[in-house]
């Protein structure tokens, strides 16, 4: 009996004993000793390298095309509309008939003023002879010339008042829509068409004040416009205005244009880039691959390690990639790039998606088909 007592106390003392050494040290080695040597999977990560490009400073903005010559025209006097000569959106030459009113009366009026004109120089022909033979008075004499100086007046007057019914194109350039119509009773200052000069255009944007001594005459100003998609029209700062702007700080420039097809028309929103010097060399990444944050900016750099190992292991197995986040400083956005001033040199591969589950030392496997963050 007492010899079974004891051997099932040691069976339990073993038994249990057991159990503690195994709960109370074996599992926490190995569960330590399991995380203390894990290594997660590396995570799948798209990256691209910092590549050297040339890039031209510029300056941004937006801005309007603004005929060289633009005006509506109007007749000067009042009058029945007798003829239309043009039609709308045609082109025209520098004194091109376009409407003439009616002159009947007018040129009835002239007739009269003429044989006024004829009966006043009669009038001042006759006082001269008379004059010189002392005659008449020198009274009678000076109201004669008066009288016929007069009549001349009348005649002109009358004929510039003729000439003004037939209203011509003041400049060559393209007439937009006809607002009158034949027959109407034309009043003064009544809009007739409206007439732009188009061979070269103006394209008037602004800046603000801080980039001042960055404008000169002569730049090259680049041109976008919506009705154009892809095109890029080339022209020149002409004029920069000679004060900034109170309400705004900014200031304005006007850049000019050859416009031969007429591609571009009054009253255009334009894209602007203002070519401000020469083209320099310099580091892009693809702008997915720069975190800002409030404590910098960074990017995260791709490099390889080879893993401790022997040497036979070590021939055989493939280089770690693992990332380090590096802070680096940035410049001008263009074309889905950005320009790293410092931090990073040509060649250096960055990550570009997959950024959110990354942190320095990470294992990575380069995978471009990973879709941006």
């Amino acid at each position: 009996m007492q010899k079974r007592m004891i051997i099932m106390v040691l069976t339990l003392t073993i038994i249990f004993g057991g159990m503690f050494w195994f709960l109370g040290y074996f599992k926490p080695k190995m569960v330590n000793q399991y995380f203390a040597n894990f290594q997660p999977p590396p995570a799948a990560i798209s990256s691209a390298s910092a590549t050297k490009s040339s890039r031209t400073p510029f300056l941004e903005s937006t801005g309007s095309v603004v005929a060289v010559q633009e005006v509506t025209v109007t007749s000067e006097v009042a009058g029945l509309i007798q003829s239309i000569n043009f039609k709308s959106g045609q082109d025209v030459s520098a004194g091109t008939l376009l409407v003439k009113l009616d002159t009947s009366v007018d040129q009835a009026e002239l007739k009269g003023l003429i044989a006024s004109g004829k009966l006043a120089e009669a009038n001042f022909k006759r006082d001269k002879q008379l004059i010189e033979r002392k005659a008449v008075s020198s009274l009678d004499y000076e109201t004669s010339i008066a009288g016929l100086r007069t009549a001349e007046a009348k005649i002109e007057s009358q004929k510039a008042t003729i000439n003004k019914k037939s209203i011509r194109a003041p400049f060559s350039g393209k007439l937009g829509i006809r607002k009158i119509d034949l027959g109407e009773y034309l009043q003064a200052g009544t809009p007739i068409v409206s007439l732009q000069a188009l061979d070269q255009v103006f394209v008037d944007f602004s800046l603000p004040e801080h980039h001042f001594s960055q404008v000169k005459i002569g730049q090259t100003a680049l041109i976008k416009v919506a009705a154009w998609p892809g095109k890029e029209f080339s022209g020149t700062i002409t004029a920069i205005d000679a004060r900034i702007s109170e309400a705004t700080r900014n200031f304005t420039i006007q850049a000019t244009i050859d416009n031969p097809d007429h591609a571009l028309l009054p009253g255009m929103f334009s894209e602007v880039r203002l070519i401000t010097g020469q083209p320099k060399e310099l580091i892009t990444v693809p702008e997915q691959a720069v975190e800002r944050k409030l404590y910098g900016t960074s990017v995260f750099v791709i490099s390889e390690t080879t893993p401790e190992s022997s040497d036979a292991e070590a021939a055989s197995s493939e280089p770690v990639l693992t990332v380090e986040r590096r802070y680096v400083k940035t410049g001008l956005s263009m074309d889905g790039h950005i320009e790293i001033t410092s931090g990073l040199t040509e060649g250096e591969q960055v990550v570009v998606a997959g950024q959110l589950k990354l942190q320095n030392g990470s294992r990575v496997v380069i995978n471009n088909t990973v879709e941006l963050n």
